[in-house]
């Protein structure tokens, strides 16, 4: 379990900093996608150092669960409409021809979401949270490995 935490930890934290860094020069729908993965990872980031500092916020949880949610499923698989490959995207163009799959998993990161503030809101504990923290973090990563260009 600790290893799957650290590494949902690990995770959130390249999200948050490659995002950062990679926003030069954006605009249109690539700048408001790019600012809606800098949220998630921010989220993402700070659910990941309320669990390794062991100092459970449920508040926190529920706040980032639903944020992360907003940011999914249609509402995020809108954000990519066919074409939108302009730099500095890290988009792949396999968003465009394997459209299901990538309807698919942003559906997969809102019920992960979903799933993570429901156990806060209904007071769950640390390490169910953490359980469901390393299931965001997963639907993130297969996402990323599949539809992200490698840099």
């Amino acid at each position: 379990m600790k290893k799957l935490q650290v590494g949902s930890v690990l995770l959130a934290g390249i999200v948050a900093a490659g995002a950062a860094w990679a926003h030069g020069g954006a605009t249109g729908i690539v700048k408001e996608r790019m600012d809606a993965m800098s949220d998630i990872g921010g989220q993402m980031k700070a659910v990941g150092r309320m669990l390794r500092a062991g100092s459970y916020d449920p508040a926190l949880v529920s706040s980032a669960g639903a944020t992360i949610a907003g940011h999914s499923g249609k509402t995020l698989v809108d954000l990519f409409p066919e074409g939108s490959l302009e730099a500095p995207t890290e988009a792949s163009p396999a968003i465009w021809t394997d459209r299901a799959k990538f309807r698919a998993y942003s559906d997969d990161l809102q019920a992960a979401a979903r799933a993570m503030k429901q156990l806060a809101d209904r007071g769950a504990d640390m390490q169910e949270v953490a359980g469901a923290f390393a299931e965001l973090g997963g639907t993130c990563k297969t996402c990323h490995e599949a539809f992200r260009i490698k840099k």
